[in-house]
């Protein structure tokens, strides 16, 4: 494809502000014209016309950081950021790689709810359907989302669900505090019999549940942390939570 021409000025001025995207905190004059390779003459011209129009601001102690009009922007570019659909669009990548048939889930007021499915080419039986509700503390997909949801967000499912089931509180505990340093929970043929599953969590700008993807099949070592789908499955979740302004998790060693 043919590059298309743009406008030069234009171009240099990004790299003054790319170089602020790459900043723990605001830059000096000196430090932004070295880190956008620019003459600090020229570096002070481009933060002139962004400071005017709002996309920069100047501290007290005259160093640069964003401003609100570069705010505005980022928190409209994130609002329109739709994660079951990016999620969707990489999910047969998923399947294709893993060999396991993926699940997409979100957060209702009676737990994860499924709402995509990709097939994978080695077929099983199953009452999981759209719009199942999957039980939550004895789901990899509920144990992923209690985990990056705040406690006001799943209490009164969770509630409902411990009244319905004898829940074994304590060690749903350990597998949720498990998910939140790994970003991965498993389980056994205890939910769906014949079937073990994996989850990982997307998350948003504040480190929050947007949605669930969890990889189900008949094979026993797939509730395994070892088991290479696991990791296949965590980096797909973390480049998507990466394009929502998720924060880095490391997990625990």
């Amino acid at each position: 494809m043919k590059k298309r021409r743009g406008i030069q000025s234009i171009d240099t001025g990004i790299r003054v502000l790319e170089a602020l995207e790459r900043a723990d905190g605001p830059l000096a004059l000196k430090d932004l014209s070295a880190n956008s390779e620019l003459d600090p003459s020229s570096a002070h011209r481009y933060l002139a016309s962004f400071v005017r129009c709002g996309l920069v601001r100047q501290e007290p102690d005259g160093r640069y950081d964003f401003g609100p009009l570069a705010l505005r922007i980022g928190l409209a570019a994130m609002q329109r950021l739709d994660p079951v659909q990016a999620a969707e669009r990489a999910m047969p990548e998923l399947v294709a790689q893993t060999g396991y048939t993926a699940l997409l889930s979100v957060w209702s007021n009676r737990g994860p709810t499924v709402v995509h499915w990709q097939r994978s080419k080695n077929p099983f039986t199953t009452n999981l359907a759209l719009g199942s509700v999957l039980p939550i503390c004895r789901s990899a997909t509920g144990a992923v989302m209690v985990g990056f949801l705040p406690a006001a967000v799943t209490a009164e499912a969770v509630a409902a669900e411990n009244r319905r089931e004898n829940v074994d509180r304590e060690a749903f505990a350990r597998i949720v505090e498990r998910a939140r340093k790994t970003k991965l929970a498993f389980v056994d043929s205890s939910v769906i019999p014949g079937l073990s599953a994996i989850a990982s969590p997307l998350l948003d700008w504040n480190g929050e549940a947007l949605a669930a993807v969890t990889l189900i099949g008949p094979d026993p070592e797939l509730a395994r942390a070892s088991h290479p789908a696991a990791q296949v499955l965590r980096r797909l979740c973390e480049r998507l939570s990466s394009e929502f302004g998720a924060p880095e998790l490391r997990p625990a060693a």
